[in-house]
């Protein structure tokens, strides 16, 4: 179980948020300047998308609950999106081959995070694989742009933020899911979430998992 654990917390923002961010610091430094919007727009979008799925849920109850789906997996969005497209940068100048095996290396570990999250029991299987493709449709999308640009290789600075992603599990995480509830049920008007034990909202409010005195408007830890 500490493996799965391991691999689920790869696609934490405490991992991912950090590789997206390289990718686009070095596409603005290396003056690819439509490729970093093209990033930026493509991860932002599928960041989005995750999000609202999960917030339409947990405010308003919208899901597909014969398929236990109560929004897209944020872990398994980010790793599938993130990994390959990092991996296809850093091995842009060599061989084709070579650099489809690595892109093909990052999907499995895209796939790996989401199965992680299964294993762990943070989402269903639908969900995860839902988070899965729509992250490796993200990383498609990207890196067939970016076989039309040119060379914006980031050999230094990607090969050391990856070789930083074995040690950054063990950071403490960013807990996104209780930023996302709090900014819902401001949203939403609303005291309670939905659970998805039995698709109803809970009997009482939502209390925020940290001390009174941590609770900042209402809902959400500091």
């Amino acid at each position: 179980m500490l493996l799965w654990s391991n691999l689920s917390a790869l696609g934490g923002l405490n991992v991912t948020a950090l590789l997206a961010i390289a990718v686009a610091a070095w596409l603005v430094a290396a003056r690819c300047w439509r490729l970093a919007l093209a990033w930026c727009l493509l991860f932002g979008a599928a960041l989005v998308v995750a999000a609202a799925s999960q917030a339409a849920f947990i405010g308003w109850g919208i899901g597909i609950r014969s398929l236990a789906f109560t929004g897209f997996s944020g872990h398994a969005t980010r790793a599938a999106a993130v990994f390959p497209v990092a991996l296809f940068l850093l091995l842009e100048r060599e061989g084709g081959r070579l650099r489809r095996l690595a892109v093909a290396a990052g999907a499995v570990l895209g796939v790996l995070v989401a199965l992680g999250r299964v294993k762990i029991g943070a989402h269903s299987a639908s969900e995860a694989l839902a988070g899965c493709l729509l992250g490796l449709a993200t990383a498609a999308l990207f890196i067939r742009h970016a076989q039309k640009a040119r060379d914006c290789s980031p050999r230094p600075l990607l090969l050391g933020l990856l070789a930083a992603t074995l040690l950054l599990p063990l950071a403490d995480p960013i807990n996104s899911h209780q930023w996302l509830t709090a900014a819902t049920l401001k949203l939403s008007g609303r005291d309670r979430v939905y659970l998805r034990s039995d698709w109803q909202p809970a009997r009482g409010p939502y209390v925020p998992p940290c001390t009174p005195d941590r609770i900042r408007f209402d809902y959400l830890c500091t």
